[in-house]
């Protein structure tokens, strides 16, 4: 009888020791696989947080007026200068309300950094003397400039 003592306690020697690793290499595998995760998402944040920086950033830095205005001599077309004095090339849209006559616009001009781009707007209706004209530039970082033209 004390030999069959004798093996049935090797076998319950090895049981605790088996179980032990088993146990330990699932916690060391979803311990990894948890910090995998935690790695992955902590690097999406940073990434999302360093673009949205640097858009509000290039957003603040954007600099750009209208510098001067005038109309064609038969009033069916608007120039518009827009100077971009700032560090950033900007994409404009450009909103013509003409005072009783309607409203037209322009979009997608793009003008390089430190550079003069001119702008035609092509109205619906004929600007005729002493009319007053609202101007508009917005850009796609939303940012405005407004100008006010009266037609000589």
């Amino acid at each position: 009888m004390s030999g069959k003592v004798l093996k049935s306690r090797k076998k319950c020697g090895l049981t605790p020791v088996i179980s032990t690793i088993i146990l330990s290499a699932v916690v060391i595998a979803v311990g990894g696989a948890v910090w995998s995760y935690s790695q992955g998402a902590a690097t999406v944040i940073a990434n999302d947080y360093v673009n949205g920086t640097m858009t509000l950033l290039n957003e603040v830095i954007e600099r750009y007026a209208v510098e001067h205005v005038s109309n064609s001599s038969n009033g069916n077309i608007l120039r518009i200068w827009i100077y971009n004095y700032g560090d950033v090339d900007v994409t404009l849209d450009t909103y013509v309300n003409v005072t009783g006559g309607g409203f037209n616009s322009t979009l997608g001009t793009y003008v390089a950094s430190e550079d003069l781009e001119e702008i035609q707007v092509f109205l619906t209706t004929t600007l005729e003397r002493s009319d007053e004209v609202a101007i508009k530039v917005h850009s796609r970082r939303q940012n405005n400039a407004y100008y006010k033209h009266i037609v000589p």
